[in-house]
Order: structure tokens, then sequence, then C-alpha cells
């Protein structure tokens, strides 16, 4: 049987990551490990225009000397704020690639 769309993707950005996916055996696990990080993997057929749209306005003022960066709050009166931090994903490889991640021998040592 073929591999589903969402799962090859989860391959890819694994692998370009030098790491592994980890099989969906119905534990609660994220979908890649690298290092210290925990990545849950999302595909879908179109990102949100907003996220989109905020994300080339980033591009274009940091040009070539700085790495753009979109943060999206959401905010309501009387609950605490949740933000997050968006990157593409070459930019977060330039940062945290896989020469930066340390192996799992390494993280547990």
């Amino acid at each position: 049987m073929a591999d589903k769309p969402w799962k090859q993707h989860e391959r890819a950005v694994a692998k370009a990551l030098g790491v592994r996916r980890n099989p969906n055996t119905g534990e609660h696990r994220s979908d890649i490990d690298a290092g210290p990080f925990v990545i849950e993997h999302k595909k879908r057929k179109r990102i949100p225009a907003l996220i989109v749209a905020a994300m080339e306005q980033a591009v274009r003022a940091a040009g070539d000397t700085k790495t753009p960066l979109v943060i999206l709050s959401e905010a309501r009166r009387g609950v605490k704020a949740k933000r997050f931090v968006v990157l593409r994903f070459e930019d977060w490889l330039d940062w945290y690639g896989p020469s930066k991640i340390p192996k799992e021998a390494e993280v547990t040592k």
C-alpha cells in the first residue's frame, strides 16, 4: 500500500533534519524527534492566507541580511495570550539543520 501524502511529507522533513519519523502506533508521541526539538507536522493543501501574506511581508522586509519571522498572537480579554513563531523551513534549517541537531546518543549523555 502506498504511503499517505502526509506521511511522505513527514518523512521528507525528517530526512532533511537527518533523523527518522516516528511511526504512528497510536501512542502519544511526536511525529518527529530531532535532538532537543519535538516536531508535530501538519500537511495542508493551503496554508491560511493571513500566514502566507505575513511571511511574504517579513521576507520583503528582511532582504538578504536578516531572517524573516512571523509571530502569531491569539489574544482576548481575560485569557492569557498564546503566541506562535513561524519560520520558513529553509530558514529554520539554516539555524538548526542536521549538522546542529545532536544525535540521540549525544542527547542522552
